[in-house]
Parts: structure tokens; C-alpha cells; sequence
């Protein structure tokens, strides 16, 4: 102890430096330490059955992002993330269940059961709010798309047109001119009412994770803007799973789509989740 007081004496920056570096190792190493034990402790946490129309995401790990190199530069590498128990709709917001919340939603006749669509974000989150939830984070929602097993679709690698509702590959107009996804997006597509493909379900049984609608999640996307004065930032809201207006590439379970926060469009929709009630 007296030769560290000497060594502290003659060489105090050192001596410093040596302390933090040793503190923020402690600290990272209880830090570390406490997310295992508490990971653990919710692995083996028992939870209240989901809400009705809900499904329960069990705590643990996932793959999520994607080694596909032809994935979009904003998709992470594939890597193992903890997620903990969550409850998640079975199937997208429908005009039905949306009309109890804004009375002067509008929507065509016989579409009850077809998801809303034309949702702004904040209005999405108003939603949620007044059914008692919130919306699922992107880390969420593709957990509740793929399972834990780093899947392309919710079925499994290998794309399946007759398990979504997304467009046919290379659709063509009636003069056999290409039409382009945002084309489609524009004039419209076919929107079909939710859960109609029972063989397309993901792993935990939630519907239409592909194609159909777009679904916003509560995350925000950031970048900058070069050209614009003094670089300015611009904020995106994110939404996931494709939707009938476009093909395979976009229905993917790590595909991730960008619609500024003030403004929607026909295809974008949402679904809810919740946090899970631990079982008294």
C-alpha cells in the first residue's frame, strides 16, 4: 500500500488514468453481468396469456438483420439480439376495429375486415394508445415475422407467392409495359382482408407479416441531408413487410421501408403489441 501511495505520488496522471480504466471495467463487467442474470431470470418468467386477437413472443434471443447481399445497405449483418416477452396482434388494424376509434374512418363497402390503411404514424400511435398499447418496435416486429432462426419470410427461406399477398414478379400492364412497385403503389393494387393466408403465418401464428400492408413501427429513421442548408437532419417514420403493390425483395423479414412522419399512403397500415404481464 505505501509503495501505490508512492507510485500515485510521483506519477498522478498515470495513477488517473489506471483508476477510470479500471472503474469502467468494473463497470462494464457488473453491467454485463446483471443483463445475463437478468436475461435469464426472464427466460424462466411464466406469462399471462395474450390479450384476445394477441399472440405471446416469448422472451430469449433471435437472428436478426441479414447476410444477403443483396439486402439494402440500411439492414444490419445478421447478428443474435435478446428481446423480452411481448404480446403482438395476430392480424393488422382493420377498418372494423379502427372505426370504434376514429367514427369518421372511411373506407370502401365490404372492406370491414380489410386492414386500415392511410394512417399517419401519430395517428397509428393514438390508436394504440386508446386500445391499451403501443406500437411494436422494429426489433419486435421482425421477431414476431421470422422466429428465432433468421428466416427469409415468415414460412421460411424460400419465397411462396400463393403464402402473401404481394404482386407477381415482373407484373406487366395489359400493353405488356413493366409496371415498377411504386407505380403499383399509386393506382392502387388489391388489398385482401387479414388472414387470408393460414399457410404464410410466421412461427408464433401472426398473419400477414408479408405483403398486404405496410406496417408502421414505433422506431424513427435519421439521415442527413448534404444539399440542403446547414445539412439538415430528416426524419422517417419506418414500416415494415411489404406490401400488395410490391414484390418478393420488399416482403422479406429484415426489410425495412421509410415513409416521412407527415405523410401515408393506401398501403400503410399498422398492428399493435404490448408488454408481457408476468404470471402472478
Amino acid at each position: 500500500m505505501k509503495r501505490l501511495r508512492q507510485h500515485a505520488i510521483r506519477h498522478p496522471r498515470l495513477f488517473l488514468a489506471a483508476t477510470i480504466l479500471l472503474s469502467l471495467a468494473a463497470t462494464a463487467s457488473g453491467h454485463w453481468l446483471w443483463t445475463r442474470f437478468d436475461q435469464a431470470r426472464q427466460l424462466r418468467q411464466d406469462y399471462r396469456p395474450a390479450p384476445e386477437g394477441m399472440v405471446l413472443i416469448p422472451a430469449g434471443n433471435f437472428l436478426c438483420g441479414a447476410n444477403d447481399p443483396n439486402a439494402d445497405f440500411d439492414v444490419p449483418p445478421l447478428a443474435k439480439t435478446f428481446l423480452p416477452a411481448f404480446y403482438i396482434d395476430r392480424c393488422e388494424v382493420t377498418n372494423h376495429e379502427y372505426r370504434k376509434f376514429k367514427p369518421d374512418h372511411r373506407y370502401p363497402e365490404g372492406e370491414h375486415d380489410f386492414p386500415a390503411t392511410r394512417i399517419l404514424k401519430h395517428e397509428a400511435e393514438a390508436y394504440a394508445r386508446w386500445a391499451g398499447k403501443r406500437l411494436p418496435t422494429a426489433a419486435e416486429w421482425e421477431k414476431a415475422a421470422r422466429g428465432t432462426d433468421g428466416r427469409t419470410y415468415p414460412w421460411g427461406n424460400d419465397y411462396d407467392r400463393s403464402k402473401c399477398n404481394l404482386r407477381p414478379e415482373g407484373y406487366t400492364t395489359p400493353e405488356g409495359i413493366e409496371v415498377s412497385d411504386a407505380a403499383v403503389c399509386r393506382t392502387g393494387g388489391r388489398k385482401m382482408a387479414v388472414g387470408q393466408f393460414p399457410n404464410g403465418v410466421s412461427p408464433y401464428g401472426v398473419h400477414d407479416m408479408c405483403g398486404n400492408a405496410w406496417e408502421w413501427v414505433s422506431d424513427i429513421h435519421v439521415t442527413r441531408i448534404p444539399f440542403e442548408p446547414n445539412e439538415n437532419w430528416h426524419r422517417s417514420g419506418i414500416i415494415r413487410g411489404g406490401a400488395h403493390g410490391y414484390g418478393a425483395r420488399h416482403g422479406t423479414t429484415y426489410h425495412q421501408g421509410f415513409e416521412p412522419l407527415n405523410t401515408t399512403c393506401n398501403d400503410v397500415g399498422f398492428r399493435c403489441a404490448m408488454d408481457a404481464a408476468p404470471a402472478k
